[in-house]
């Protein structure tokens, strides 16, 4: 709970009208009320609680005479000035209205014209006493705490809106960054698949040999058979011709033979 000394401090003052215009535009009480409550806040009040939100209490209420002059500077003066000032200009017309009116005709009584005057006197009297009790000069240029506190938190908040800004635009430098780095990785990744295919292809080569070194295989299994019968019918008929030969020198000695038996024969 927060403590205040008196309302006449900086404070003080600030809660008063934060509290004028919690009961006149939040609560929507009249005019009448507002002035009364915020009459006896001002004067003898100490549990600022029962009339607002805030938690505040009042040290050392001002009493009659300092809680009307508070209550003049900060609700009246403030918030009614030009309420009251509007009303003496229109007693000030209404008087002019009836002493024209008794001046030219013998409508308006001399009673009504001294009522006018009264009236207009109580007027004249109630503002004297409203720019009397004008607020002091350095209370009206001096900011109060909570407007301070709003300024720093304003400030902060923006600072804040600027340093998100300022982590935003790195962000997206950075996401850039890394667009660009996988846009690269992913052409690299391209090559990199590329070398994988050919090199598979290449293995598979190896593996399984090319259709034209089957062919040309197969070609020379072919010459190489043909190259054996080939062989083959050499070695055949070399020995068709060794066995000729043979015979022909069997021939040969089986004459020679015959010959010789031949000629000892008739010797």
């Amino acid at each position: 709970m927060e403590q205040l000394q008196t309302l006449t401090t900086l404070r003080g003052r600030s809660i008063l009208r934060s509290i004028y215009r919690e009961l006149r535009y939040e609560r929507q009480l009249g005019n009448l009320a507002v002035l009364n409550t915020s009459w006896r806040i001002c004067a003898s009040e100490r549990e600022l609680n029962r009339y607002s939100g805030q938690n505040v209490t009042v040290l050392h209420p001002l009493g009659f005479f300092g809680g009307t002059a508070l209550w003049l500077q900060e609700i009246v003066n403030r918030f009614y000035f030009s309420t009251i000032s509007s009303l003496v200009y229109l007693g000030a017309a209404f008087l002019l209205v009836i002493v024209g009116a008794f001046r030219f005709t013998n409508a308006i009584g001399s009673e009504l014209v001294v009522a006018g005057i009264a009236l207009e006197a109580l007027l004249l009297t109630i503002l004297f006493i409203t720019m009397f009790f004008s607020p002091p000069d350095d209370v009206e240029n001096e900011e109060e705490p909570g407007s301070k506190d709003e300024e720093s938190e304003s400030r902060q908040l923006i600072r804040e809106i600027g340093e998100i800004s300022s982590d935003y635009a790195a962000f997206s430098v950075q996401v850039e960054e890394i667009t660009a780095t996988l846009a690269s990785l992913a052409a690299q990744q391209d090559e990199l698949i590329g070398a994988l295919r050919e090199s598979s292809r290449q293995h598979a080569l190896m593996v399984a040999p090319q259709p034209e070194l089957l062919e040309t295989i197969r070609k020379t299994n072919a010459s190489l058979g043909e190259f054996q019968q080939s062989i083959a019918d050499l070695v055949a008929a070399t020995q068709k011709l060794q066995h000729e030969k043979i015979e022909q020198a069997v021939r040969r000695e089986v004459e020679q033979l015959l010959a010789g038996r031949l000629g000892s024969n008739s010797q």
